[in-house]
């Protein structure tokens, strides 16, 4: 309750703070003839560019077509300003060569010789390597190798770096390729973070990991991206910002293309891998000297997690064994949980739905809340690995149809899920005939318990539907478009 109640309150505080969100218009900076790179100008019709900016697309074991593909979007969003990087940790020797051909189209490729700190890892290793060579780059755009910048994101990003206390620029990340089911849902379970959590985090926009424009001289001055938790875009933010360092988050449409996890164990998979670095950026943040505005928004995240993992563990069982089993847990006077927290709980949720209206339709909510809710049993299992020390290697998020998980499999995974919903459906029925035997001393104590049955076992069905059909969505262009 107290963790609801304390995460809806700073949601909605994000919001209100969201609908301020201005985006400048381009022709407030840039003169005629002119564009302004790191705070300077130079003409384009004379030719006079120096090689300012850095982009490097780190990838492992990736498709070499779609790298291809992002690596000639970022030539063009450059227009000659600086250089790509292709920063190769692949371990197929297919995909290694298929990288390697990439240099006839003028990109460079830097390799190591381990996987220490994975993708941060990766990038402090081009920082040791370049950031004091003679290209004197000043900026480090980073991008995935499924998001594309389009041909203006620097025209339109660069002016922001007239701040010289702006460590980082940030704009949202994009899902076009959605195809199935879970592509569609994480979609729209995006759209409420992108369009209104991130907006709403004024001095504390952190970085995405993907989409991020880096001022170098800020990232060497705390020593590169963080290698010590799995999200190290996160963990990079809290240390910027507490060194007093200032981001901003700009919801401009500058990414074209993105690739969101296609069936249960990819989407798993990814939530696993957010929510583990999120649990791990707790000391961090503790350690932290953030002011009071920053320390609320990051740590109403962590709580996300918490919400999302092991709270909505114990709200999935609760029925089921006070119902079911018979066992009470917990003393709590059932009235006042009812008047109290049911009117919140339902508010909180029509509130959300509001907020989130002119982003999606009841149908993106829906997907929204039932993916998020299938999360729950990766994000309990990161909560593991980390109340235990314990870490797991880097996995990237399968993208190409050849790597998913065949749909055969989709029982064996979706097994747990078909237990706990059958379990609430028995623990629904038998709340229902308890309630309705006269003269029960428990029916008020049943009926909470009821509620939460049956609020849940509808996204759990819905949850099964999208794992077993993995449908394909016939109106995508229609879905993006109106986004």
């Amino acid at each position: 309750m107290t963790t609801g109640l304390f995460t809806f309150l700073l949601f909605l505080k994000q919001y209100i703070t969201s609908k301020k969100h201005v985006i400048p218009l381009i022709d407030k900076f840039v003169e005629k003839n002119r564009i302004y790179d790191v705070g300077k100008s130079y003409e384009l019709e004379k030719g006079k560019s120096e090689e300012k900016i850095s982009i490097v697309i780190p990838v492992f074991n990736e498709d070499p077509s779609m790298v291809r593909d992002t690596a000639l979007s970022a030539i063009s969003a450059l227009k000659g300003r600086g250089d790509v990087y292709i920063l190769d940790d692949s371990t197929d020797p297919d995909k290694k060569e298929g990288i390697n051909a990439l240099t006839e189209i003028g990109v460079k490729i830097v390799r190591r010789g381990n996987r220490k700190g994975y993708k941060a890892g990766a990038i402090n290793h081009w920082l040791r390597i370049f950031c004091n060579s003679d290209k004197s780059y000043q900026l480090l755009a980073i991008f995935d190798a499924d998001q594309r910048p389009k041909s203006n994101f620097f025209d339109e990003i660069l002016n922001y770096f007239e701040d010289p206390k702006v460590a980082f620029v940030q704009v949202p990340q994009y899902y076009s390729e959605t195809g199935t089911g879970f592509g569609i849902a994480s979609f729209w379970q995006q759209q409420p973070f992108l369009r209104i959590v991130m907006r709403g985090r004024s001095e504390s926009a952190f970085s995405l990991g993907s989409g991020t424009v880096y001022r170098i001289e800020a990232l060497k001055e705390i020593g590169g991206l963080d290698e010590d938790t799995t999200t190290e875009d996160v963990a990079t933010s809290i240390v910027l910002h507490s060194r007093g360092w200032k981001s901003i988050y700009t919801d401009r449409n500058l990414i074209w293309f993105g690739e969101p996890p296609k069936d249960l164990m990819s989407y798993l998979q990814q939530q696993a891998r957010w929510s583990l670095g999120g649990f791990q950026a707790l000391p961090k943040l503790l350690k932290s000297e953030l002011n009071r505005n920053q320390f609320l928004d990051y740590i109403s995240s962590w709580m996300y997690w918490l919400k999302e993992g092991p709270i909505t563990f114990f709200e999935l069982f609760a029925p089921i064994v006070f119902i079911l089993c018979g066992i009470p847990f917990i003393k709590i006077n059932a009235f006042l949980y009812t008047v109290v927290y049911i009117p919140f709980f339902i508010s909180s949720l029509i509130i959300i739905f509001i907020a989130g209206k002119e982003h999606y339709g009841l149908k993106g909510f829906i997907l929204h809340q039932t993916v998020e809710m299938l999360a729950f049993l990766s994000i309990n299992y990161s909560f593991l690995v980390w109340i235990l020390g314990r870490k797991i290697p880097f996995r990237r998020t399968p993208k190409k149809k050849e790597e998913l998980k065949s749909q055969r499999y989709a029982w064996i995974y979706s097994l747990p899920y078909w237990i706990i919903t059958i379990l609430l459906l028995l623990s629904a029925i038998k709340g229902i005939y308890i309630i309705l035997i006269p003269q029960t001393e428990i029916w008020l104590t049943v009926l909470v318990n009821l509620i939460w049955a049956v609020y849940f076992i509808p996204f759990l069905i819905y949850g099964l539907y999208i794992i077993h059909k993995n449908y394909e969505e016939k109106e995508t262009g229609n879905l993006l478009q109106r986004v």
